[in-house]
């Protein structure tokens, strides 16, 4: 009897403790309950599958530096205005002639003379820019994207995109990496220095040795300025690069690295000379009326600018921030 007793006391004991270790490990501590959790698994930093958003600004710097010194010179030759007469008239001769130059009216003169900027894209030496890619990684190693970017030429912009494959290492919370890729470019813009001559008023001349109503000009002015000519032909553009990634949780981290772009692929034609011609003539005054004229010619040699894909090539460094998924 004393056996059966004990063996029901027993399993009393069992069914009264059963329901506490059915609902996990716990801690009692007087009438309080510590439940003790088990830890979150860690994320995967660097996945296999995995799509990468990187969203970047960009320091580019030519490879080309500097600038042409090109004079300020009048490309003319002879330069005779429009409407103006030779004002140092020699003294009246006994047959009372007085000689005088006058041209055709031009009032404005805008004559490319020479290539300023030795960079053919940026215009200058370096500028900023930015851009995009997206890349699908199929294993923790190797990926394949798009990428877009753009920067900022002289008063002009240059933009382009490439298809790119990039090779990492994974180690902790950095993956130093290589990419390369191939696409085109197209825009930017080559600095030229500009010949001007305005010629905004004609009056008669004050001149006690020139005839009675020579003309002259009353408002000339002659200038230069140096002015971006644009690039209106696409070129392929080829990309590689080295950088690093640290990522600061599993979907969020921080890009940066350096590439160097090489611009290549269009047909180069160099810049021409063209000649300019302008009709003018000599004229003979007799107390300042033409009897006569002799046809004469301003002449100037423009630059016409070529185009091609020569001392365009650049380098970047991006900074930029990654999303992944």
């Amino acid at each position: 009897m004393k056996k059966l007793t004990l063996t029901f006391c027993a399993l009393f004991a069992l069914l009264a403790v059963a329901p506490a270790y059915a609902d996990g490990p716990e801690r009692y501590s007087g009438k309080e309950k510590e439940v003790m959790q088990p830890a979150p698994p860690t994320c995967d930093l660097y996945r296999a599958h995995e799509w990468n958003l990187d969203i970047w600004g960009a320091y580019g710097f030519a490879a080309d530096t500097g600038q042409f010194d090109v004079p300020n010179e009048d490309p003319f030759t002879p330069d005779i205005d429009p409407f103006t007469t030779n004002l140092n008239f020699p003294p009246a001769n006994p047959f009372g002639f007085f000689f005088g130059n006058q041209a055709i009216d031009n009032p404005n003169e805008r004559v490319n003379i020479g290539q300023v900027s030795k960079n053919q894209l940026f215009g200058r030496d370096d500028t900023f820019g930015g851009g995009v890619d997206m890349k699908y990684f199929w294993s923790r190693y190797f990926g394949a994207g798009i990428e877009a970017l753009g920067l900022a030429a002289k008063t002009n912009f240059a933009g382009g995109g490439l298809l790119t494959l990039t090779a990492r290492y994974p180690w902790g919370r950095f993956a130093p990496y290589v990419t390369g890729g191939l696409g085109f470019i197209e825009g930017g813009s080559t600095l030229y220095k500009f010949f001007h001559e305005d010629i905004r008023g004609v009056g008669t001349s004050t001149n006690p040795a020139a005839p009675p109503g020579t003309l002259f000009v009353t408002n000339e002015k002659e200038y230069w300025t140096i002015d971006p000519v644009y690039n209106h032909h696409a070129r392929m553009l080829g990309q590689i690069g080295a950088g690093l990634e640290f990522r600061m949780t599993c979907h969020i981290g921080l890009m940066a690295d350096v590439t160097w772009n090489f611009v290549f692929g269009q047909s180069n034609h160099a810049d021409k000379i063209h000649l300019i011609t302008e009709n003018g003539a000599d004229h003979f005054l007799l107390n300042g009326v033409q009897i006569f004229q002799i046809p004469t010619l301003n002449t100037a040699n423009e630059l016409r600018p070529g185009h091609g894909s020569d001392n365009q090539d650049f380098g970047m460094a991006r900074f930029g921030v990654t999303f992944s998924y």
